[in-house]
């Protein structure tokens, strides 16, 4: 369903996507990797209770810390985002549990790239599910971009009026 979509949500959540990557990094600790993971994952799932929308809904816009900035846009690519987020963040922590320390600690180097990209405006999940929705996949999948002026997994322009 097409609707306006908060990107400063969205990009509050990539900032802090990278600040706990980068401290699980630095820190070479795997629990705030176990954490952002949950987090995805109930952002990909059950996204009203995420802790992420739920910071940025009752402390981060109310303090006027980030501004809105709505787009017509569909909520479900950013969902599935979160999903291959949640993939990747297991396959880095199942890489490591198996001893090979480097490749997972080099996904999540690949996770906050991504995620810097995608605060750049061009997101990998948006990207994937809209190339499943091109192979004629129904469902969950049945959403189309709303902005076609801009390349596929790009953040929609403000002011969208593109169907």
């Amino acid at each position: 369903m097409m609707n306006h979509v908060d990107h400063a949500e969205i990009k509050m959540g990539q900032i802090l996507t990278m600040i706990i990557s980068a401290t699980a990094l630095t820190l070479q600790n795997q629990i705030p990797l176990i954490i952002l993971g949950g987090i995805f994952l109930l952002s990909g799932t059950v996204r009203v209770i995420s802790p992420f929308s739920l910071l940025y809904r009752w402390v981060i816009h109310p303090l006027g810390i980030i501004k809105s900035d709505y787009r017509l846009d569909n909520i479900q690519p950013h969902k599935f985002g979160q999903l291959v987020g949640v993939i990747t963040v297991m396959l880095a922590l199942g890489l490591m549990h198996f001893g090979f320390t480097f490749a997972g600690w080099s996904i999540v180097v690949v996770l906050i790239l991504l995620t810097a990209t995608s605060y750049a405006g061009w997101c990998v999940g948006c990207f994937m599910y809209y190339q499943l929705n091109r192979l004629g996949l129904g469902g969950f999948f049945k959403h189309e971009p709303t902005d076609k002026t801009v390349i596929i997994g790009a953040r929609p322009r403000k002011n969208n009026t593109h169907s």
